[in-house]
């Protein structure tokens, strides 16, 4: 009796690992839901997104485990990975060649943290550092979010050095706040090129957060250059502590930081889906191709993403390599700023930088219009 019930062990272990397969798959397929379903609707899949990375290396390690255990079994993650294939491409780019352009002109997005104001200690050596790298990456086009501006004698008056650094004359900014002493915090777009033409989007549930678009004329072409900052989860200092291996150990079981957490995101998810869609709508009314620089404060597997992803071209996924992850806070790092173009316009080159001045890495790539 005894030796019959050892060698039942491990079937039931491989049972149990293929049931988990399966609910594995079951949260992969959910995630992928997310990008057709508004979270304004249902919200849950949108969770699954987010943590779309640990499904898509579950669903990996299954496979291989399936390839030497039960060959039969590989269906499962196979075919999961298979129906989400798109969603892969855009988590993990592979190029291999890159297109030659006629005419390349740089595009960069960059969300600069106000440029570590509220870091008094080195502020100013960051700030001099995302100058020193935009005058070495010399960008034709920048969108920058969370810009800050200060008029008046002081250290920060960033808009006028960029113009002088960069030797860019052209620039549309957009402020959602006007603090005390001239100082301004918002969204500006600097060009080596002429601004033809200006306009803002705002967002009916968020004043903190804008998006605007400006006409460039390029090479004898006008582009229309959108440059959103999309709303973020807003946490407070105890929310990052959930994420920080250093921070006391009941901090992990805290339910009332799970729920507050929760409650956040989902607020955020929700507040982003109608800002995205907002945005979406006026670029499918632009007269001209569209190139969209922003800070989406979302994954490639949302549905946040799909509404730009399903009638323009990522510029990662043509023309990047890896996961391209964007965002270095205190969060878990992952892809939340990205250059979106019209089809007819080419790009090349797609880098995420590895600099530290920011929370964000920033993103550039060069385009063309043939």
């Amino acid at each position: 009796m005894k030796a019959s019930e050892n060698s039942n062990r491990p079937g039931i272990v491989l049972r149990l690992l293929l049931w988990l397969n399966i609910l594995v798959s079951c949260a992969m397929l959910g995630a992928y839901l997310g990008t057709h379903v508004s979270p304004q609707s249902f919200v849950y899949f949108a969770f699954l997104g987010l943590s779309y990375p640990i499904w898509l290396i579950l669903t990996c390690c299954f496979l291989i485990f399936w390839f030497f255990t039960r060959r039969t079994w590989m269906l499962i993650p196979a075919l999961t990975l298979l129906i989400g294939f798109n969603h892969l491409r855009h988590f993990f780019a592979i190029t291999l060649i890159q297109p030659e352009l006629l005419q390349p002109v740089k595009v960069m997005s960059f969300n600069v943290k106000i440029f570590n104001l509220y870091d008094l200690e080195h502020r100013v050596e960051k700030r001099n550092g995302v100058f020193s790298f935009l005058k070495a990456e010399n960008p034709g086009i920048i969108c920058f979010q969370e810009f800050y501006h200060q008029e008046g004698g002081t250290g920060f008056v960033t808009r006028d050095s960029m113009t002088d650094l960069l030797d860019m004359n052209y620039y549309h900014e957009r402020y959602t706040h006007e603090m005390t002493d001239k100082k301004y915090f918002g969204v500006a777009t600097f060009s080596k090129y002429p601004i033809v033409n200006k306009g803002e989007i705002p967002f009916s549930n968020d004043k903190n957060n804008f998006c605007i678009y400006s006409d460039i004329l390029v090479n004898g072409d006008t582009l229309r250059v959108f440059n959103a900052h999309i709303g973020s989860i807003r946490f407070q200092q105890e929310d990052y502590q959930v994420f920080d291996e250093n921070a006391p150990e009941d901090v992990y079981v805290d339910t009332d930081d799970e729920e507050r957490i929760l409650k956040r995101l989902k607020i955020a998810f929700e507040k982003r889906a109608l800002q995205a869609e907002t945005i979406a709508a006026e670029i499918e009314k632009s007269p001209y191709p569209v190139i969209f620089c922003g800070d989406l404060n979302d994954t490639p597997v949302s549905y946040c993403y799909r509404q730009f992803n399903q009638f323009l071209n990522d510029a990662f996924v043509e023309s990047g390599n890896g996961t391209g992850a964007s965002y270095i806070g205190e969060m878990p790092s992952n892809r939340i700023d990205y250059i979106f173009h019209s089809p007819e316009i080419v790009s090349s080159g797609f880098t995420t930088h590895d600099v530290s001045f920011s929370d964000h890495r920033p993103v550039s790539c060069e385009i063309d219009l043939p």
